[in-house]
């Protein structure tokens, strides 16, 4: 099969996209005032870049971040609030609902995307508008949008500047070889992608990248969490049916990695195989990226291997022409 969507370069462009994201981030937010608590709204690839820079940022940012997936934000997103509002297409219906409720209600509002309707919105009302690049699909676009809300947040106080740039040095570490090599095997299998902090929020984009690039089921958990649920369920596991990818981060709590090693042992005997793959870099932003590079490869080779372009998600489409999108 012919990755004749793209797909490639893309993947191979993040660590730029992200640089040039996080210029565009920092111009546009440059006149946010620091907020008392952000929301952050999106759908689907659009919403990747929200979930991973909240699950870098959070445990250091002085004010609280939650994110909504949905038609609505909490009733609380006034005045003092900034909601967050990424649609790389500008046009999602979802996200374009929450910020009509978030002008509504008085909170301040940045957008980011590469234009549509949401543009039109943040022009209207006088609110910055981070415009990213276009000729993309969302999920090839996460550089773009997490390098402008990175360079936005950094802008405003809301964290230290310099995260892209570290994310950037994560991509260009990592080990496309081996990245290869596990889509191969993964790709006959149903794989369960683990991780705990940060990496928790790459094994879900591993988890959608394996899903709309290799057009294969895949799932996500963290720990600890899963440990009080998930862990049971290998029991009873078809034999040769689901695999596990530990997402490991040397920065990990003790106490997490034992229980990660003790997981892996245990589910051993049930997998198909349990990789255990480690971020590379000097900050936790680097070794994250570096993992979201890994799982971005180990689904185009996933693709590859299964005989299917990894560009096109035509199901999307014709789900939206159904509900008039």
């Amino acid at each position: 099969m012919v990755d004749d969507g793209g797909m490639r370069a893309a993947i191979e462009g993040m660590g730029q996209q992200l640089l040039e994201g996080d210029r565009i981030g920092g111009e546009a937010g440059g006149d946010l005032a620091m907020p008392t608590a952000v929301v952050i709204a999106g759908m689907g690839g659009s919403a990747m870049s929200g979930e991973l820079l909240r699950a870098l940022v959070i445990g250091d940012c002085a004010v609280p971040i939650t994110r909504v997936r949905g038609f609505g934000v909490p009733s609380w997103a006034g005045p003092g609030t900034l909601v967050v509002c990424s649609s790389y297409s500008g046009d999602t219906a979802e996200t374009l609902a929450c910020a009509d409720q978030a002008h509504g209600q008085g909170a301040s509002l940045l957008c980011v995307g590469m234009g549509g309707a949401l543009e039109q919105r943040a022009r209207a009302w006088g609110e910055p508008f981070a415009q990213v690049p276009g000729g993309l699909h969302p999920r090839a676009a996460l550089g773009y949008l997490f390098g402008a809300m990175a360079g936005a947040f950094a802008a405003c106080g809301l964290s230290r500047a310099g995260i892209a740039g570290e994310c950037a040095q994560g991509v260009a570490a990592v080990d496309r070889d081996a990245a290869a090599a596990l889509g191969g095997r993964l790709a006959t299998t149903i794989p369960l992608i683990y991780g705990s902090g940060p990496m928790a929020a790459v094994a879900y984009r591993w988890k959608t990248q394996l899903n709309e690039n290799a057009k294969m089921h895949a799932f996500s958990h963290a720990f600890p969490e899963l440990d009080h649920n998930e862990i049971v369920a290998w029991e009873g596991a078809p034999s040769g049916t689901f695999a596990a990818v530990l997402l490991r981060d040397r920065g990990e709590r003790d106490e997490t990695r034992r229980m990660i090693e003790a997981t892996a042992e245990l589910i051993g005997q049930d997998a198909v195989l349990v990789e255990q793959v480690e971020g590379r870099g000097d900050t936790a932003a680097a070794r994250a990226f570096s993992m979201v590079a890994h799982g971005d490869w180990v689904s185009y080779h996933a693709a590859l291997e299964r005989g299917v372009n990894p560009t096109p998600v035509d199901r999307i489409g014709r789900l939206k022409q159904r509900i008039g999108e």
